[in-house]
């Protein structure tokens, strides 16, 4: 079992349902759970696909997780947009009206000068590190309330057939 010796002592007056219990106990404290049977016929991971259909399907699974992988992305440029568009304001505006970057002639210039633009360049970098901390962070918590990373699929479900997309609420860690 995964190169772990397992020692178990089964006393000889122990009833049968104990003995099926204590043969997934692997050490102290760690249950080893059976692997999820396949709802196909075949054997238990249900019988193997033909080369051209496990091809075909490898396709499409890969072409959904380039799908899934485009939403995240989505998702994280729309957060980081929106997090950092104060920051983003401030340094446009600084370099806009600075007399030696660009020296605009826009309305809003002729109430700054050289120094209130510096100000606002060095308030624009000084407010960048901790907005992307926040949204980093936010961009995290919309991945995992969305579930987004839970769309992804195993390439090896081309194999076998019978396991069409399967992404239910239920996640266990198979050994």
């Amino acid at each position: 079992m995964c190169g772990v010796d397992v020692d178990v002592d089964l006393d000889e007056g122990s009833s049968g349902d104990e003995e099926k219990e204590q043969e997934f106990w692997v050490g102290e404290g760690v249950k080893m759970l059976p692997p999820p049977l396949a709802h196909s016929e075949g054997s238990a991971w249900g019988s193997r696909r033909g080369r051209c259909g496990c091809v075909a399907c490898g396709a499409g699974l890969l072409l959904w997780n380039v799908g899934v992988v485009l939403v995240c992305v989505l998702v994280l440029m729309a957060v980081f947009t929106l997090v950092l568009l104060p920051a983003s304001l401030l340094l446009y505006v600084g370099f806009l009206c600075h007399s030696r970057v660009l020296d605009s002639h826009s309305p809003f210039c002729r109430y700054l000068d050289d120094n209130s633009c510096s100000a606002l360049i060095i308030l624009g970098f000084v407010m960048m590190s901790p907005l992307v901390v926040v949204a980093a962070a936010i961009f995290c918590g919309l991945l995992r309330r969305l579930r987004l990373l839970l769309l992804f699929q195993p390439i090896t479900r081309a194999w076998y057939r019978g396991q069409g997309l399967d992404w239910g609420g239920d996640i266990r860690a198979w050994v």
